[in-house]
């Protein structure tokens, strides 16, 4: 695996010819796809999930998110570790939310929400992540690159520290 100088990933992130947004939800849609698959009880491979309380969107995941997914379209891979080799607690940490608890799916390729949605669901993993009841906050971006991917998704899940 080749890995790119810093120097070069921050032209790449900052280079808005290279990436777009235009596969983003806004806000409001997100959360009402998102709570509308939680409102209903559903199985993850072996592991039945009651009905889960509806998610808040929260800015700062959604910043984060972003971030994020604008890494993963320069460096055209997915991956939970980014390049300099920070993990979602660090990212999240570095934001500047203090979480309690947190969780992230990825996705490459969808081009809607729905279907991002769809991969997700047929996950077991991820399919957790999208019905755990101890994730209050959400963030989600998408972002299009130039790369065999061509949408980067990325779903950032979290309950804020301090509260129980």
């Amino acid at each position: 695996m080749r890995v790119l100088p810093l120097s070069l990933l921050g032209l790449l992130v900052a280079a808005p010819t290279v990436l777009a947004a235009d596969c983003q939800p806004d806000a409001d849609s997100a959360a009402r796809a998102l709570n509308a698959l939680r409102a209903q009880a559903r199985s993850c491979g072996e592991r039945a999930w009651p009905a889960a309380p509806a998610l808040r969107w929260q800015a700062t995941l959604g910043e984060s998110s972003r971030r994020h997914a604008v890494a993963l379209a320069a460096l055209d891979r997915l991956d939970h570790v980014d390049a300099a080799g920070g993990t979602l607690r660090t990212r999240l940490r570095e934001a500047g939310y203090a979480m309690r608890v947190s969780g992230e799916n990825l996705a490459g390729g969808p081009e809607t929400l729905d279907e991002a949605l769809g991969q997700w669901l047929d996950s077991d993993g991820h399919c957790d992540n999208l019905m755990a009841a101890q994730f209050e906050e959400f963030g989600l971006a998408c972002v299009s690159g130039p790369g065999k991917l061509q949408r980067y998704w990325v779903l950032q899940l979290a309950a804020p520290a301090g509260k129980r």
